[in-house]
């Protein structure tokens, strides 16, 4: 046994560990969340691809674990939200329809508009407006059919929302 001394002693020493491992432990998790996030943010544009080859206009809407279907805004049409890596999807069909009228992705955050353009390009093809200065992006088709792909700021830097959309005028 230990005599009152050195059991104060003892209990120092591992009272003085303690903090640096806690320190090192909380760091270590701290940065393993911040490598998760940028691992996250680096495949949106991928991601942004594949919901727009998957949810496609004029086609029905597909059984995709993602998207769940919710309460309709329109009579007549279905509406479907969900997430996807953490990007918002919204889906509304046409009037009494299966098929997709519209799709709108929202990606909260910095202005990822830029980042997600050349995966938007490559499944509809390349705008026919565009003013990156204010990242904005546009298109327009025959039969009243748009897109868009633009920033929306918020109050503080880096608190607003990319916004992928395709619809009917």
């Amino acid at each position: 046994m230990c005599s009152p001394e050195k059991q104060d002693d003892y209990e120092g020493k591992h009272t003085m560990l303690k903090k640096p491992i806690c320190c090192g432990l909380i760091l270590t998790v701290t940065m393993i969340i911040m490598l998760g996030y940028t691992a996250v943010a680096s495949d949106i544009p991928a991601d942004v691809e594949k919901i727009l080859r998957e949810i496609r206009q004029d086609q029905p809407v597909p059984a995709l674990s993602y998207l769940k279907r919710a309460k309709s805004i329109n009579q007549g049409c279905a509406y479907y939200r969900g997430n996807y890596n953490g990007i918002e999807i919204t889906v509304e069909t046409h009037p009494d329809s299966n098929r997709v009228s519209s799709v709108l992705l929202q990606i909260s955050g910095e202005d990822r508009t830029k980042q997600v353009l050349p995966a938007v390009k490559r499944v509809i093809g390349p705008p026919r407006y565009s003013s990156p200065k204010e990242s904005q992006y546009g298109w327009e088709w025959p039969k009243y059919r748009s897109a868009s792909v633009h920033y929306v700021r918020g109050d503080k830097s880096g608190e607003g929302i990319t916004v992928v959309s395709l619809f009917y005028q």
